[in-house]
């Protein structure tokens, strides 16, 4: 048998050891610890939340070193609460700018409604975007002395006896106590659960950064939504000079996969005449930096895990971004997932379906939400997209607006 080589990082021995993968056997060195699958926001998360609880944790990622790609990530008061879990809340507050004011606009020159956070029941609420780079730095660095086991992809977990064997694309067998499938939208965890693949949801989009001279960005302490016929976008600041946004633009199920620069740019032509300084935000982008991807969703209620084997984030509720809780979920995830565990009541199994039933009963009616707001959202027709428009701007009423950040995974 030939275990997995164990490096230092650079700069002394502080920090999350790191496993670089040796050559393929039979490895039962796993046997006594937590897998975590998925070295992602979820799979950080949950490593941190279970390392905290004292349990044994060991996390496998696909890619060669740490993930240094995507753009921000909207995280809610929801979200927040789980980070000050996690102990890494303080630290992302210190760096990213608190917004308090949403702009529900119309692609032409109208702000259909404005209004601030505290119009919103349930408060005090939070909002902050941040780079997914950053939340990934902060939470890493609440696992000193955690092994981090870089370029181990995962094909297919099992259970086995009382605990698990995952099978890797290197041909390696590892025996662990149990298993945490956080492998994202793709996940072979989920695959191996018979878990059915998510719902393309008739949309796709691109997301990027625009970069400004400091204090002259076109937005400033807001989140703005901006919709159209079968398009929408969105923005909000992350610092004193950047901005993120988004758009949205119905397609078919390969647009995201198949696209080409010159793709990426005609789809973004098509919101150059929009105003609230979306075309200009845009242009301040590197478009070598954007990313693109489809958007998908899975409806499940129940039957998920088996034995000591689960999922978490993406991998167990995957849904659209259209109320900003994906990520929000996930970093929810990793602390009920601690909080069942560490309880000590009955066996790792029945903890592991305890957390389960808890994460789909809050997050199965944010998924269908999520989807039946987009699809509203995406709708093509001029006549119907004026009739939303004047809903929103003579009848919407902020006061439910933020009711699903309100949730407190700590409780």
């Amino acid at each position: 048998m030939t275990a997995a080589v164990l490096t230092t990082p650079r700069g002394g021995g502080r920090g999350p050891r790191v496993r670089a993968h040796a050559a393929s056997g039979v490895d039962r060195s796993l046997s006594d610890r937590v897998v975590v699958v998925g070295g992602g926001i979820a799979g950080l998360a949950c490593a941190v939340a279970l390392k905290r609880a004292r349990f044994p944790v060991t996390v496998l990622e696909s890619a060669k070193g740490k993930r240094e790609g995507g753009t921000a990530i909207a995280l809610w008061t929801n979200a927040w609460r789980a980070l000050e879990s996690l102990g890494v809340a303080d630290e992302l507050r210190a760096g990213h700018q608190e917004l308090n004011q949403i702009q529900l606009c119309a692609a032409k020159q109208k702000v259909l409604k404005s209004f601030s956070l505290d119009e919103c029941d349930g408060g005090p609420h939070e909002f902050r975007g941040v780079y997914r780079r950053e939340l990934l730095s902060a939470l890493e660095s609440k696992l000193d002395g955690t092994d981090i086991m870089y370029g181990v992809e995962v094909k297919e977990a099992t259970t086995s006896g009382q605990g698990v064997l995952l099978q890797t694309s290197q041909g390696q067998a590892l025996e662990c106590r149990a298993v945490v499938g956080c492998d994202g939208i793709g996940s072979r965890v989920a695959d191996s659960l018979g878990l059915p693949k998510p719902n393309f949801s008739g949309y796709s989009a691109i997301r990027g950064v625009a970069t400004f001279p400091s204090d002259l960005k076109p937005i400033s302490n807001t989140v703005r939504q901006i919709m159209g016929s079968g398009m929408r976008a969105g923005m909000y600041p992350l610092s004193r000079s950047e901005v993120y946004w988004f758009v949205c633009f119905n397609s078919d199920s390969d647009w995201a996969k198949t696209c080409r620069k010159d793709d990426v740019l005609e789809k973004l032509k098509l919101f150059n005449d929009w105003d609230h300084a979306l075309s200009e935000t845009i242009a301040a982008t590197d478009v070598e930096s954007v990313s693109v991807g489809s958007i998908s969703d899975r409806w499940r209620w129940g039957g998920v895990g088996v034995g000591n084997l689960t999922v978490a984030g993406d991998a167990l509720h995957p849904m659209t971004p259209n109320l900003g809780q994906g990520g929000c979920c996930a970093l929810e995830d990793a602390v009920v997932l601690s909080n069942c565990l560490a309880r000590g009541q009955g066996t790792m199994e029945e903890a592991l379906r305890e957390y389960e039933r808890e994460r789909l009963k809050r997050c199965f009616p944010l998924t269908v939400r999520a989807n039946i707001m987009g699809a509203l959202l995406q709708i093509g027709n001029p006549i119907v997209t004026g009739v939303r428009d004047a809903v929103i701007e003579r009848v919407f009423s902020p006061a439910h607006f933020l009711d699903h950040t309100c949730f407190d995974c700590r409780l």
